[in-house]
């Protein structure tokens, strides 16, 4: 159900891929933060069909919306903190760290998390980098323009879960929090709300907190070594600062393995209680908080202009200011700028006949009134030929201009009935046929020949075949073949250019 309010909503509203599902969630800030929304949208074909169906099932009201990028999307690299402004370490790290990185520099989103000063070296800014290509980048974009949605940040899981962390932690303390998830367990540790380490634990939740004890303890224990070997390297690395404890995120399997790992690791463990923390109670009470965690971590982003000096900055990779002002060209954009050239079209076209119209009426009273005045000027002057000459004249003049009243009027009926049929069938197809990796940024038809010209980008060439090939099952695009194919490489994706798409038909009978 859409929310609705008479006040105007505050908060973040963040949006996380997670495998099959988007998970949504709204977080009014405060002391005692509100979780006022949660939401989970299945993602059956496209991630623009999702987050469209996701967007209709949102809150109403102008809420910022954060987007989390799912595993295996961006990097996170420890690194120091160059020698200059603050302001200049961004354009330095992202050459220094091209070498690292596992897609192209040009082009990526990079943005810091810097650390608190006690928690490296004397006399050392350390610095995590986090990193995502742009073809990432621009996925997203694209998706979120397609639904009608513009990010105004894009966060990742480990800080998110940091915001959590930090709801939990005493001030001055190091803290760890682990997260359950369904392919993957998370763990991050912090301190004064920053991030200083995290790690990502190959070990499904299913197994964690499943029944088969044969699964379940190899998974138990594998998991476990990999928190202790991670808990051991942290207190050697960080030794300056003093973990407090590991609290376990609510959840399917939460409280089996904490047992588990205190028997394990030197620190306290527990489940994490955010009563008094967290204020959840407008959900239901059968809402699963343990499938939506990420999503109210990500919803933790402070309002800017809140947050107090001192506080770690929030990460966003893709900052509205950093981006083009261009927008893509999409198939409902161009249903819709179709329907209003036929609107316009057809009201010059209303006005041209009622002016035809009237020059017509004019000349058939003229050439009945023709008779009549000649008559009349014969009797009165025998010598008027000259009067009678002119009017003869100008009811020929009348007779051409009516003729070419004529003659545009059924150029404009046979427009308009082109466009009524030619076109909109083109779009209708181009809209059903729409993918998240390809669009459609041009379209031409030519008039003479019915040859087709479109333009596009994608970010995988090889979905331009199997884009083709569902394409020409379209009633408006079937016999139609290839004359002209141009690829050219652009940041982080490849535009295309098919040219000469006639139809069978049409091409037979030209020749």
């Amino acid at each position: 159900m859409r929310f609705r309010s008479r006040f105007a909503p505050s908060g973040w509203l963040s949006c996380v891929s997670q495998g099959a599902a988007l998970r949504l969630a709204w977080v009014e800030p405060g002391d005692r933060p509100r979780v006022r929304w949660l939401h989970s949208e299945p993602v059956r074909s496209t991630l623009a069909a999702a987050l469209h169906r996701a967007r209709r099932a949102a809150p109403g009201g102008p809420l910022p919306v954060a987007v989390v990028l799912d595993r295996g999307r961006y990097q996170l690299l420890q690194t120091e903190a160059p020698e200059m402004p603050p302001e200049e370490w961004r354009d330095a790290l992202r050459w220094r760290l091209k070498d690292q990185l596992e897609f192209p520099v040009d082009g990526a989103a990079i943005d810091l998390l810097p650390m608190p000063p006690q928690a490296g070296p004397r006399n050392q800014r350390t610095l995590i980098a986090v990193a995502a290509s742009a073809a990432v980048r621009h996925e997203w974009q694209r998706a979120g323009e397609d639904a009608g949605w513009r990010w105004q940040a894009v966060d990742i899981v480990e800080t998110a879960l940091r915001n959590l962390s930090a709801l939990l932690s005493t001030p001055g303390r190091g803290h760890a929090l682990l997260h359950l998830g369904q392919t993957h367990a998370t763990l991050v540790i912090t301190v004064a709300g920053a991030l200083l380490l995290s790690r990502q634990i190959e070990v499904p939740r299913a197994q964690l907190a499943g029944e088969d004890e044969s699964l379940r303890m190899p998974a138990m224990e594998r998991a476990g070594l990999e928190l202790q070997r991670t808990l051991d390297g942290f207190d050697r690395v960080f030794s300056q600062v003093g973990l407090e404890r590991l609290d376990l995120l609510p959840g399917p399997g939460s409280d089996t393995f904490a047992d588990f790992a205190r028997e394990l690791v030197y620190v306290p463990v527990k489940v994490a209680d955010f009563a008094g923390r967290l204020d959840v109670s407008a959900l239901p009470s059968d809402v699963p908080l343990g499938e939506h965690w990420v999503a109210i971590g990500a919803a933790l982003r402070r309002v800017p202009g809140t947050e107090p000096n001192d506080a770690p900055a929030d990460l966003n990779l893709d900052p509205p200011t950093a981006r083009p002002a261009r927008t893509a060209w999409r198939a409902t954009q161009g249903l819709v700028t179709t329907g209003a050239a036929l609107a316009a079209s057809w009201a010059v076209a209303t006005g041209l006949d009622a002016w035809a119209g009237h020059r017509q009426a004019e000349a058939v009273a003229l050439t009945q009134a023709l008779p009549q005045q000649r008559a009349q000027l014969e009797a009165r002057d025998p010598g008027g030929a000259d009067a009678v000459q002119r009017l003869a004249a100008e009811r020929q003049r009348l007779q051409v201009l009516d003729m070419e009243q004529r003659r545009l009027r059924a150029e404009i009926d046979s427009h308009l009935r082109h466009a009524a049929n030619g076109y909109t069938p083109f779009f209708a197809a181009l809209s059903r046929q729409s993918q998240g990796n390809v669009w459609i940024t041009g379209f031409s038809v030519a008039g003479a020949t019915g040859a087709l010209e479109l333009q596009g980008r994608m970010i995988d060439p090889a979905a331009l075949p199997g884009y083709l090939q569902r394409l020409n099952q379209e009633e408006a695009f079937k016999g139609r073949q290839f004359a002209r194919l141009q690829l050219t490489p652009a940041e982080g994706l490849t535009e295309f250019t098919l040219g000469g798409l006639a139809s069978v038909a049409t091409e037979g009978s030209s020749r």
